[in-house]
């Protein structure tokens, strides 16, 4: 049988002399794994189309009791150029694309995700390198909300106390006040009354919404670093995941 879908390319590793076997994430089938025969050979065009970030229009021969399907052609729908000339954008995608590989599940779709997921690159692509990580901290937020992984910010998971000054339990995974939780994992008043403003402002206002300093910047993805590591196990597997709180956590 054939599929078609559109699909963001995640990650893709060689297999034998000229294969590919990708992992993408599909709005109509959710997270899929397909082999790509010969596309590595020096005419084959296809192995430019299987690159990671790119979102694409895929065909593959389905079969069910298949865990990698067979791809047979596709098309870029749009790539994300600007993004490959600078650092940050690359970590950062990078974290991004693992993010979605890593708490999905086959045949799982959730064409919110996927939309979230192409909203955000198409943000990161185009945006002036101070604004991507506030972009990425909105990623963070609304992906969270619709794994079912909500932060719950407002009141001490513990007492139900109005947080203000808060620390991150690394056992029960959430905030908590400082009369019943302390780690080296805060937020003050003002990183909680932020992360609520990202909870109700659109993607498309983040860039007139927000200009935080990086001592609250680093502090809150420090937070939401621990946070998913907590809540999205499999992330511990992410090499760029990890790199990228390297770069920010002795800040």
């Amino acid at each position: 049988m054939i599929y078609t879908t559109d699909a963001i390319v995640l990650n893709n590793r060689k297999y034998s002399d000229s294969s590919l076997i990708c992992n993408l994430y599909s709005k109509d089938y959710g997270k899929l794994s397909i082999i790509a025969k010969g596309v590595r050979k020096v005419k084959n065009l296809n192995g430019a189309i299987l690159q990671p970030l790119n979102h694409i229009n895929l065909v593959y021969y389905f079969k069910s009791k298949r865990n990698i399907q067979t791809y047979k052609e596709a098309s870029i729908i749009k790539k994300y150029d600007d993004i490959s000339k600078n650092y940050n954008k690359i970590l950062i995608s990078s974290v991004i694309l693992d993010m979605i590989n890593y708490s999905s599940i086959e045949d799982n779709p959730c064409d919110i995700i996927f939309r979230l997921t192409n909203k955000t690159l198409d943000k990161i692509n185009s945006s002036e390198s101070t604004n991507i990580f506030y972009y990425f901290i909105f990623f963070n937020i609304q992906l969270l909300i619709y794994l079912g992984y909500k932060p719950l910010i407002k009141r001490c998971y513990k007492c139900s106390k109005t947080l203000d000054n808060a620390s991150f339990n690394d056992k029960s995974g959430q905030l908590e006040c400082t009369s019943c939780c302390s780690s080296n994992i805060k937020l003050n008043a003002n990183s909680i009354q932020l992360i609520n403003k990202f909870f109700n402002t659109h993607i498309d206002k983040i860039n007139t919404h927000f200009n935080l300093d990086n001592g609250t910047l680093n502090n809150i993805k420090k937070y939401f670093f621990h946070y998913i590591l907590h809540h999205i196990t499999n992330m511990k597997k992410s090499k760029a995941y990890i790199n990228f709180n390297k770069k920010y956590d002795s800040i």
